[in-house]
């Protein structure tokens, strides 16, 4: 009867143990209120079509040989190529009616700049935002993680001591190898569960993927204003001249972030609509964009360099 008796002790402390590690699989979004587009701009962007620039690159270059070759790139990226070529008509002409001219179209060229670096501003705090979130869902879930191995550990410690001291108060031999071998494989398995540290998963969706278009690389973006855009895509922007900037960036995800892993279900994940994430999955996508990020806060140095050469014609 003693013997039955821890038995269903034992029994009985097991169930407890794997009810208290027992946890849900997928959290919903929203359930964390956390959703897929807060990082977004509250309205969209509109662009004047005076500031969109030209793509005949090629053909901007022949047509501007007493220019720079990267500063007629960047003239042309802001949308003030021809108020530089305005200025450097006049550029000569000491009238008052020349210095009011070139004082106008300065303030044109200033105020495109401007334009030009709250574009950058804007497009990098939605970076910003998107990576901190993807972050905070990350620690969210790793948080988690940590505290069911917790628990789990402790199960597992709790369930050896629990077995030592069955197995030294029964004394009948089938019972006691009974509650050993059982003792034995129960902690076992609650050792291998905390190797599956990735239980927790979260699901979000994309409403507006911030990298999607730097995977597909359509010829118009919707998420990237055309100054930033074009200067991405335009190879002559590059270091090497020979790929985009968006198309090195898209190489060193594949290799770094994504580690050759290009199956659908992962380009679906990231560069699609969104889906469940583990908490692997969100610390790679935050990487991603925080990498992005800092690629088009460069682009501020190729307007620092432009400046230095309007000065150099002032």
């Amino acid at each position: 009867m003693k013997t039955r008796r821890i038995l269903l002790l034992f029994a009985s402390m097991t169930l407890a143990l794997l009810y208290a590690c027992k946890t849900s699989r997928v959290l919903n979004s929203t359930d964390l209120t956390i959703t897929g587009s807060y990082c977004a701009p509250a309205a969209p962007l509109s662009s004047n079509q005076d500031t969109v620039p030209l793509k005949n690159t090629d053909s901007l270059i022949k047509a501007n040989p007493d220019l720079p070759e990267h500063e007629v790139l960047m003239a042309n990226a802001t949308g003030t190529l021809f108020l530089i070529r305005q200025m450097k008509a006049i550029t000569g002409d000491t009238t008052l009616a020349g210095m009011m001219k070139r004082s106008e179209i300065r303030s044109k060229i200033q105020h495109r700049l401007l334009l030009a670096t709250l574009e950058i501003a804007g497009i990098a705090a939605e970076l910003d935002c998107e990576g901190e979130k993807a972050d905070q869902l990350a620690r969210y879930l790793d948080n988690f993680n940590s505290k069911r191995n917790t628990r789990l550990t402790v199960a597992s410690i709790i369930t050896g001591a629990i077995t030592t001291i069955a197995t030294v108060a029964i004394k009948e031999d089938a019972p006691q190898n009974t509650v050993a071998i059982g003792g034995g494989l129960l902690s076992a398995g609650l050792g291998a569960l905390t190797i599956n540290a990735a239980r927790k998963k979260v699901r979000l969706a994309h409403l507006r993927n911030v990298l999607s278009d730097i995977w597909y690389m359509p010829d118009t973006s919707a998420i990237y204003p055309p100054f930033t855009w074009y200067v991405l895509n335009e190879r002559h922007f590059s270091n090497n001249g020979q790929i985009s900037v968006a198309a090195h960036v898209k190489k060193r995800w594949e290799r770094f972030d994504l580690e050759g892993n290009t199956s659908k279900s992962k380009i679906s994940l990231f560069f699609g609509d969104g889906g469940v994430y583990k908490a692997d999955d969100l610390h790679t996508r935050a990487a991603m964009v925080n990498e992005l990020q800092s690629t088009i806060r460069s682009i501020n140095q190729d307007l620092q360099r432009l400046l230095h050469y309007l000065v150099s014609i002032e």
